[in-house]
């Protein structure tokens, strides 16, 4: 299957939305192919280079992009609504288009029903409120009720991209196509990212109480 391919400086999750703003003519090109086509176009995030300029080195897995929203500005500049769909990895680079084209093969992940993924699952989706409730503390909001996915596979893609991680590690979690294996690293991930934002939300919380006695 041939795929018009988009580098950028960001990894693009299933069921994930991304804004995505178009200038450079290729990519005018390629978004208008995709509009006229009703096709959706590949995401990959850069390995080497830049989003701007010459081509940039993309890894090799990514996920397909469904335009769902289009904002037409002045000299034919966009900005778009993406929804992602499938992870795909290119099989081979074609090179016949301004922009990247790949022959690319579609990727299955794997949602392994047994009691120890359930269990991950459950272990997750309590950290990641967690997460989000210390996130919106340190701001000092208050988190509502986080609807998240049931099942392993789509939880382990819905968090994710919520994850104060760098890059690579959102790829590591993209080319792992086992949902157990994603939702273990997760839970890692929450783990350390809740233990260094527990004293930092009760340092936060403390200054706020000093300041409030000042005022009265």
């Amino acid at each position: 299957m041939e795929l018009p391919l988009f580098p950028l400086n960001i990894v693009l999750f299933p069921g994930a939305t991304m804004p995505l703003h178009v200038f450079e003519e290729r990519y005018k090109k390629l978004v208008h192919l995709c509009l006229d086509e009703k096709r959706p176009f590949g995401v990959l995030l850069i390995r080497k280079g830049n989003e701007v300029g010459e081509p940039a080195e993309p890894f090799d897995v990514g996920t397909t992009a469904h335009i769902t929203g289009v904002q037409h500005l002045d000299e034919g500049r966009m900005n778009l609504v993406c929804l992602g769909g499938q992870r795909f990895r290119i099989v081979h680079r074609l090179t016949h288009e301004p922009y990247l084209v790949g022959d690319v093969e579609m990727l299955s992940t794997v949602a392994e029903d047994d009691a120890e993924t359930a269990d991950l699952a459950d272990t997750a989706a309590a950290l990641f409120a967690e997460y989000v409730r210390l996130y919106l503390a340190l701001s000092n909001q208050w988190a509502r009720t986080i609807e998240m996915p049931r099942e392993p596979d789509g939880l382990a893609d819905f968090i994710a991209p919520r994850l104060g991680v760098n890059f690579w590690t959102k790829q590591r979690l993209l080319e792992e196509l086992s949902a157990h294996n994603r939702l273990a690293l997760e839970v890692e991930l929450l783990g350390d990212a809740i233990r260094e934002m527990t004293p930092r939300v009760e340092a936060a919380r403390a200054m706020r109480w000093r300041g409030s006695g000042v005022m009265n």
